[in-house]
């Protein structure tokens, strides 16, 4: 029983934050397109049409109602957050499908190069962090610590054009663009892996050169362990907490990148979904995307505290100790010393 009600107490603040999350992003979306100059509704429909167009009242008073953008911003509000509660997103302006139905045929697309990108920045991370704990001087540790500003200051559209250039038109090895032929999501991935590899390498190589200075790696090495096997039983699981923490940082960075990529790629997906949303001033499919990649985030972020709270035991205490108001036992003893 007290087992059950710390892991409640533990679980319901991420709960809450979980749907403080989703709700304020709502909120300000809802904002933001809502009191932009201009009447959605006639921007949406001037430019499917490609130029001003006359709808007479009544039609188009009729289009608020179906679209959802009828009464007072108040009313809107309230309306739509009913529909977001039962798991409705309205219907896109533009083309006149669900918004549901949209994102769930683009999605799968942007999440097949998102996972593949993450693997891929992973596995950087791990190999130069691996290469820098391994440098025999300090000048060559310090040039692989200064690969992480390099990658990140390169913008993802040029590493696409040049993965492009070499890759599709030199050699011939991958397709420039598309998400049909075999191989098409390779470049794409690789230049959305190249940046959150490089912030993924910066956050895992300090904690993994944090780590080499402890006592218990100074043992290991005197004892003649080798290093490879130093890398992987003590300097990894040091550096697994604030690796995570990242991981649960680095999905919104990815979700926002693929909108370059895809346009770079000419691949449908999420990304390119809400570029053209944003050309054609589509509000219900802008506020479902956000909402979506909000929702994935604010998951991600759920998990990443729950699995902390397995691997590291001391943030459940302390986590019940603020909840309780008192101090985390250890603090206590710290605190009578």
């Amino acid at each position: 029983m007290n087992a059950t009600l710390n892991a409640l107490r533990y679980i319901a603040p991420k709960l809450a934050q979980f749907l403080f999350v989703v709700l304020a992003t709502y909120t300000v979306v809802f904002l933001l397109v809502t009191f932009l100059p201009g009447d959605p509704l006639l921007a949406a429909i001037a430019s499917k049409s490609g130029g001003d167009t006359v709808v007479d009242p009544e039609t188009l008073e009729r289009m608020r109602e179906q679209y959802g953008l009828a009464g007072t911003p108040w009313e809107q509000y309230w309306h739509r957050l009913g529909m977001l509660a039962q798991g409705d997103l309205g219907i896109s302006i533009a083309t006149g499908q669900p918004v549901a139905t949209m994102i769930a045929r683009a999605l799968p697309n942007s999440v097949e190069i998102a996972a593949i990108a993450l693997v891929i920045a992973i596995i950087i991370a791990l190999v130069f962090s691996f290469l820098a704990f391994l440098a025999p001087t300090r000048w060559l540790r310090n040039l692989l610590l200064q690969i992480p500003p390099f990658g990140v200051a390169i913008p993802a559209f040029l590493t696409g054009l040049l993965l492009i250039s070499f890759f599709s038109f030199t050699l011939g090895w991958l397709p420039s663009s598309g998400s049909r032929q075999p191989g098409s999501a390779i470049l794409p991935a690789i230049t959305l892996a190249l940046p959150v590899g490089a912030i993924l390498f910066q956050v895992f190589s300090a904690a993994v050169l944090e780590a080499q200075a402890s006592q218990h790696v100074f043992t290991a090495v005197a004892k003649g362990v080798p290093p490879r096997r130093i890398f992987t039983a003590h300097l990894l699981r040091n550096a697994l907490l604030p690796t995570i923490t990242v991981l649960g940082l680095t999905i919104g960075y990815l979700a926002a990148g693929t909108a370059v990529v895809e346009t770079v790629f000419s691949r449908d997906g999420i990304g390119r979904m809400t570029v053209n949303a944003v050309l054609a001033r589509d509000v219900n499919v802008i506020q479902g995307i956000v909402l979506m990649v909000a929702a994935v985030y604010a998951t991600v972020n759920l998990i990443v505290d729950l699995a902390y709270g397995v691997i590291d035991p001391r943030t459940r205490r302390s986590g019940r100790s603020a909840a309780r108001g008192t101090q985390p036992e250890t603090s206590q003893k710290e605190a009578s010393a």
